[in-house]
């Protein structure tokens, strides 16, 4: 997979949330405005602390700031997206652990932005395919958006439901490695 940073930027300490709360579409693209707001915040403003941090205090600090950023948006989503806060469970907290793998790669200010929108795409990705596949709906259950509780699209198939659990998760995940080292592989072998 040489040369994909679409799957290389996104830190794989997250696999835990993005296979956790991808089932649904709703679910996934929450997930995802979180990922950018904490990794790409957490880029910009680690970026600045490095400088005058030494190195045996920038452990401590990418801890705190992680853990606070991800206190912001999981207070953020409490007092205006409660239920939403609820359906996501413990997945948001997660999501400063693969802050903590940015901070031990000496790179740029935008590092966390370009990682964030990467997990945020494939987290849409993996909930839109989840859904779909696995409930064959889609936004089914989502009251938290201001839609009625069963509204939604109703796919003309039933899904198949292991799809929309964890494992099917990780199938998909690998399905689409697989469909991305394929395509990598294409390109570099058509290029003069």
């Amino acid at each position: 997979m040489k040369g994909w940073t679409a799957w290389t930027t996104a830190p794989w300490l997250a696999l835990a949330p993005l296979l956790g709360a991808t089932d649904l579409l709703g679910k996934a693209i929450a997930l995802g405005l979180a990922g950018v707001l904490v990794f790409g915040g957490f880029g910009l403003l680690f970026a600045l602390l490095r400088r005058w941090l030494p190195d045996p205090a920038q452990w401590g600090a990418a801890l705190l700031l992680a853990g606070t950023l991800v206190a912001l948006v999981d207070l953020a989503m409490q007092a205006w997206a409660y239920p939403l806060r609820q359906a996501l469970g413990p997945f948001l907290g997660l999501l400063a652990l693969p802050c903590l793998q940015l901070a031990t790669r000496p790179v740029g200010a935008f590092a966390g932005v370009k990682s964030g929108l990467g997990f945020a795409a494939l987290a849409v990705l993996l909930g839109l395919l989840r859904e779909s596949l696995g409930h064959g709906s889609l936004f089914a259950g989502n009251g938290w958006l201001g839609m009625a509780r069963d509204a939604g699209l109703a796919l003309p198939f039933a899904g198949l439901p292991p799809l929309s659990l964890a494992p099917g998760a990780f199938i998909l995940l690998g399905l689409l490695l697989a469909l991305a080292n394929h395509l990598t592989s294409s390109n570099e072998s058509h290029t003069p």
